[in-house]
This record gives structure tokens, C-alpha cells and sequence, in this order.
């Protein structure tokens, strides 16, 4: 296994190049140069020189070990680092930790240096790679308790042993330990990989250290905000909050915990097929939903209608099953491996009969949501919680010397990524709730032999360029991933705008897009492009707020072209209405339009057919419209037999129209599809009459 010096987090962990949010003031004593230091900012700039016009000479994580030389200016360090590189760095993101002090509690009472706390940490079990991260911790949040689980094994080993057990998206083949998806785009990885998600120093961070929380000891941190901030503003989970509450003082287990688990086996979303009135197989497990019955016997079906499974228990691959939510409700119904339990009731579908069997466990049947959440919860807690897995961390890697289960098994989770993605709805939550003070107690593994450097997974991409740009959702044609900066003017009535980006590579990273202000009608975007091996790019936008001479809207044409529409839909074009006619109808109107098929390929002659699309643009707007072609229901661009058996189909309620289809088969507009319009669609076939 390789070790990769002075790397302290995978690129996915960190969501920002220069996040200055977690800044400490120690107070300082009179410093005499040189003295020893760490950052702690999470990605600091380092200058060449003793100001920002220097140029940057690199960057520098959390946690990193410089030697502060000198003051060089007001704000300025010169430092040295990596065995004497030399450069300039801003001193409040810097601790001393040979003279700086720190509060030990709440009240204020009692001092000691970072060699004092670092001492207790040793003390306590932990290796002592572990006290900058603790440190910095502690001194922010002196009410959180950090406990040392002495595991036994190395790190090398256990990443070892995880081999064939966890799986990542991704699609850089040096991480592979499997060279087959096992998934879409998700890989078994090697171990090199594994340890760097599995080393707890690259997770020591306010985003990621929840991972380690104590779920049965946090069972009281909670109030409805933190709850509301995990189900989010539209989220599904928002109808159960009061049984997630009561499951979680059933089970004695935070509820936060089980609430972030569901949502993030997908329980949060509820998505409805409104052609055809069903829900989206994938969330019908939380939904009750699932209407397809799935058969033993051409006589015996099982029904999966009515039963609820909030956390996916049950839901993986098997042969029995066509998707892996039929298993999971299979699961919540009582279905598996129970064929002697089973009755078939007066309606044909089956149950599980407890007159025949002992009543099935955790709850179950879940026929309704309450049982199913408290139910899962039950299975989590019981099964992992206090069996010793009771933290996120070693419900994906079972290597607690607390455990009842043997290491490496009994694994909840198979995503690699799971418990930091876990740990950051945790972190969020607990700030919505303001409770990120509360006496948090943190079990925190410590392997044998500890290497003195943090494991990083190797052989990352240094692309950190950009692909594209845009300005209100228009492409910012200008751009070039070679130039790193611009100015531009930005013709708009508005004094906000909205700026994206993408990246070359889809595993680096950017910020800075979002939403911006002009100030007095001057606005600078900078965005920062992360690559995996966290080297970056700046690219600076210097933009001017230009306001049109004359402003025309997007409702302004289109009210003066005399066409008819409905939302986003153009209809009463007649066949064989060219392209033209309609592009040079809105540039009369002192519009601009640009027609493209219904794939989306730009469309600069011909007949319209239906499903083409027209974007229309004013001075400050734009929108896309779609055309419905009088009789093209089937959008072949001409109105034969086959369109007129479509009109009579949907008279006859034998196969119903939808959507841009009825407005095409509605060729005398009086919003019904009646005779009259098959009258007229067949007029038009024999050449009686045009439409």
C-alpha cells in the first residue's frame, strides 16, 4: 500500500479551496521567532512574496506543520514547510502551538497549551498524529468528548480487508479493485482507497467528524429544527416527524440518526407518474405504492401493495426478485423464506399468517409508515447500535473493539462514501438546530503502528479547468479554459445575475457560482477549480451592469404575433408552415428566435413539425416554447392516417392523448378532441379542405 506525504483529505471530501469558516484566536503570548504552527484554515493560500500580488506558490490543509520564521508584514507570516520551502501566509490562520492557550470548558476556567492537550490525548488511547485535528476541535467546541477505540489491527490490514466489501462512483481506474462495475458507475476499490476514507485523521473536520458521534448517547440532542433541516423544505420525510421521534424513544437512538438514514436510502423524494398515475417504482418502498404484484404459482400472488420500508432494509440483488425495492418490500411483508407461513386470502393475495408462525420481527408486516419507521429503526438499533457498531463509522467498517460481530462483518452499508455523506447531514442539522455546543461524545477508532502521515488514495487528475460557463443560464460564448480572466458586459435591467460553471473533470470541483449583486452596476466573480489532486485554477469574470436602450421582453413579442398559446406550447400552426415564417415574425417584433428539433439540433429551414421548439428572446429574457402542428399528432411532419386513427383512438377512450398531442389533434381550438376535429383532420387527408 502506498502512503502519500502531507495529503490530509480526498478531494471528496473538501467542498472549498480557501474556507476560512474555522478560524480559532488563541490567545496569543509574546511570540519569539522562529516558533512551530499549524494551519488551520481548511485550504490556506500560500504567497510568494509578503502580499497577494506576489502569486500564489501553493496551498496548504488543515493540520499542516509549518515553521513560522518571521513577521512580514501587518497580516503576513513567512513561513517554511516541506522541508524548506519558503513563502508568506496570513497569520490569523495560524496556531501556535508551542505559546498559544485555549479554554478547556464552557466556563472559561483553566488554560493549557496545545503540548498539554496533546499529552491527554496520548493518555487517553489516541495516537498522537490525532492532536492537531483534536486540538483545533476541542478548543472551538470544549464540550465535546473524544474517546479512543483501541482496535486492534492496523490500517493496512483493515483497508485490506475491505477489499471486494465497499464500493465508489468513480471512474478513475487507479482506484479499482474490480475492473467490472458492479453497478452503473460504482467500482469495488482497492485498498489504497479504502484507507484513505478509512484513516479517521482525513475525517477530523466539523463536516465529517458526526461520522464518529455516539448515536445512543445523542439520543436527547435534538429539537424539530434540526429535524425539519434533514427533511428539507419539500422533502417527504416532513410527514414524519413525530414518528421518527417516537421510534427513536422506542429504540433509544438518535432520531437524527435514523431520519438522515432514511433519507439517505432515498426516502426524502415521492415521485408520481401522472400519465400513468403511479408512483416511481424507486420510491414506492416509502410511498405504499407499489402496485405490481410479483407470482410464485400462476395462483398465488403476492401483493406489495400497502407495505412500507423506509430504510431499504431487505432491498438488494436477488434472483427471485426483478428490482431490489420488490425485495425490500418482500421484506416489510413478511414474504421471505416464509412459504409455510403464507395464506392466501378470500382476495386471492397472500399475508403472513402468525397463526401458523412466530410473529416476525422488528415490527413487521410494515403496513403502515409508523410500524415501517419504527421497525427499521428498531433493526438498527438492536442490530447495530448496541451490538457496538454506534457510530456511522462502524456501521460501514465493523473494526470497534466493542463490536459483538466479527470485524469486517455485519456492515450496513456498502458506498464507500455513505458515513461522510451521513455526517454531513448530521453536521447541517445540528446547526439549523443551534445545537452545535451540546456535550457531543465523539468514539473515534485508533488502528495499531498509526503512520505518521495520512493515507490518500494516489494517482489523482490535475485537471482543474473549466469546461464552460454561464451567465443566467446563457453560455458565456467568450469563454476559453485557457484564460483566466474577463471582462464583460452584461446587457440587464436586473441588479442580480446568476453564474454556473462546469468542469472538464468531473471529479474536480468548483466554487463561486451562485447568485451575485451588482454594486453600482459593478460585479467580480471568482471561481475556483479544484482537481482530485487538489491543485487549482482561478478564473476572475469582471462584469458591468449595461442597461438597454429599449427593453423588450419575451411577453412583449409574443403579444404582437398574433399566434396562440398555452403555457409553453405555440399551437394552431398550420402544416407546412415553414421555419422562416415564424423566425421573421419575431424579428419584426424586435425579437430574436432560434428554432431547434425535439433533440435539441438547431433547425434553420423546413416545415415545422410538431415538438420542435422555439426559444424567443427579448433584451433581458428568453423562453422556449414548443410547436403543436394542427393534425401532426404523431410529429412526422405530415397529417395522414395515421394521425386521424390517433384523433379517433382518444374520442373513443381506447388510447388517450396527452400533453403537446392534444393541442395538435384540437385543430378547431375549442379545447375538446371531438368529432369535429376528426372531421376536419380526415377533410384535410382527402384534400376537401386545408387545415
Amino acid at each position: 500500500m502506498k502512503k502519500v506525504i502531507n495529503i490530509f483529505m480526498l478531494i471528496l471530501f473538501i467542498t472549498g479551496t480557501i474556507l476560512l469558516t474555522w478560524s480559532i484566536t488563541p490567545a496569543k503570548a509574546s511570540e519569539v521567532f522562529p516558533f512551530n504552527g499549524i494551519i488551520n484554515a481548511d485550504s490556506l493560500v500560500v504567497y510568494k512574496g509578503e502580499d497577494t500580488k506576489s502569486g500564489v506558490l501553493t496551498e496548504l490543509a488543515y493540520g499542516t506543520s509549518v515553521t513560522v520564521l518571521e513577521d512580514a508584514s501587518t497580516k503576513f507570516y513567512k513561513i517554511s514547510f516541506d522541508n524548506g520551502t519558503v513563502g508568506y501566509t496570513w497569520k490569523a490562520y495560524i496556531i501556535n502551538v508551542d505559546n498559544s492557550r485555549m479554554t478547556t470548558d464552557a466556563t472559561g476556567s483553566g488554560v493549557e497549551t496545545y503540548e498539554a492537550y496533546c499529552n491527554k490525548l496520548v493518555t487517553d488511547g489516541f495516537d498522537k498524529s490525532y492532536c492537531p485535528y483534536l486540538y483545533y476541535l476541542h478548543s472551538k467546541y470544549p464540550l465535546w468528548t473524544f474517546v479512543a477505540d483501541k482496535t486492534g489491527v492496523t490500517l493496512e490490514s483493515a483497508a485490506q480487508s475491505e477489499e471486494g466489501k465497499v464500493v465508489l462512483q468513480t471512474g478513475n481506474t487507479n482506484y479499482w479493485y474490480s475492473t467490472k462495475p458492479i453497478e452503473g458507475d460504482y467500482y469495488y476499490v482497492n485498498d489504497t482507497v479504502i484507507a484513505s476514507f478509512m484513516d479517521p485523521r482525513n475525517s477530523l473536520y466539523e463536516k465529517t467528524i458526526f461520522q464518529f458521534l455516539d448515536l445512543e448517547l445523542s439520543k436527547n440532542i435534538v429539537n424539530d429544527a434540526a429535524l425539519m433541516s434533514i427533511a428539507g423544505e419539500t422533502g417527504n420525510l416532513r410527514n414524519y416527524l413525530t414518528e421518527f421521534k417516537d421510534a427513536a424513544t422506542y429504540n433509544e437512538i438518535n432520531p437524527l440518526h435514523i431520519m438522515s438514514r432514511s433519507r439517505q436510502e432515498g426516502a426524502n423524494k415521492s415521485e408520481y407518474d401522472e400519465t400513468t398515475k403511479t408512483y416511481v417504482a424507486a420510491y414506492s418502498a416509502v410511498m405504499g405504492k407499489y402496485t405490481t404484484t410479483y407470482g410464485r404459482t400462476s395462483t398465488q400472488g403476492y401483493s406489495l401493495d400497502g407495505y412500507y420500508n423506509f430504510f431499504n432494509i431487505g432491498s438488494y440483488a436477488d434472483s427471485n426478485y426483478a428490482y431490489t425495492v420488490q425485495r425490500g418490500l418482500a421484506y416489510a411483508a413478511g414474504y421471505i423464506g416464509t412459504d409455510s407461513c403464507i395464506t392466501i386470502g378470500e382476495n386471492g393475495l397472500a399475508y403472513y399468517d402468525e397463526t401458523k408462525c412466530e410473529p416476525l420481527t422488528y415490527q413487521r408486516p410494515w403496513n403502515t409508515p409508523a410500524k415501517a419507521i419504527s421497525g427499521g429503526s428498531e433493526f438498527i438499533a438492536a442490530g447495530y447500535v448496541k451490538k457496538g457498531q454506534d457510530n456511522l463509522y462502524f456501521q460501514k467498517f465493523n473494526v470497534s473493539s466493542y463490536s459483538q460481530y466479527n470485524k469486517y462483518t455485519h456492515q450496513y452499508m456498502t458506498n464507500l462514501y455513505a458515513p461522510v455523506s451521513e455526517s454531513n447531514t448530521l453536521l447541517n442539522a445540528y446547526i439549523d438546530g443551534n445545537l452545535m455546543n451540546s456535550e457531543f461524545v465523539f468514539v473515534i477508532p485508533v488502528y495499531e503502528n498509526m503512520p505518521e502521515d495520512n493515507y490518500q488514495a494516489v494517482d489523482k487528475s490535475s485537471n482543474s479547468r473549466l469546461s464552460s460557463v454561464t451567465i443566467n443560464d446563457k453560455t458565456f460564448t467568450e469563454f476559453d479554459a485557457d484564460v483566466v480572466e474577463y471582462n464583460y458586459n452584461l446587457v440587464t435591467t436586473d441588479d442580480t445575475f446568476k453564474i454556473g460553471a462546469k468542469t472538464e473533470d468531473s471529479l474536480s470541483t468548483v466554487t463561486g457560482t451562485g447568485d451575485y449583486t451588482f454594486v453600482e452596476g459593478l460585479a467580480t466573480v471568482t471561481l475556483v477549480v479544484t482537481a482530485e489532486d487538489e491543485s487549482t485554477t482561478t478564473y476572475v469574470i469582471n462584469i458591468k451592469k449595461v442597461v438597454p436602450e429599449e427593453v423588450i421582453t419575451v411577453d412583449d413579442v409574443v403579444s404582437k404575433m398574433g399566434i396562440k398559446i398555452n403555457g409553453d406550447i405555440i399551437y394552431g400552426v398550420s402544416p407546412d408552415t415553414v421555419v422562416n415564417t415564424l423566425v421573421n415574425t419575431v424579428t419584426k417584433n424586435k425579437g430574436e428566435a432560434v428554432v431547434t428539433d425535439a433533440s435539441g439540433k438547431v433547425k434553420a429551414s423546413g416545415a415545422f413539425v410538431t415538438g420542435d421548439k422555439i426559444t424567443i428572446k427579448g433584451t433581458s429574457d428568453s423562453k422556449t416554447f414548443r410547436i403543436a402542428v394542427r393534425g401532426d399528432i404523431n410529429g412526422d411532419g405530415m397529417v395522414k392516417i395515421n394521425d386521424l386513427i390517433l384523433v379517433q383512438s382518444h374520442i373513443l377512450e381506447k388510447s388517450m392523448l396527452t400533453d403537446i398531442k392534444l393541442y395538435a389533434a384540437d385543430v378547431n381550438y375549442d379545447g375538446y378532441i371531438k368529432i369535429n376535429d376528426l372531421i376536419l383532420v380526415q377533410s384535410h387527408i382527402l384534400e376537401k379542405s386545408n387545415l
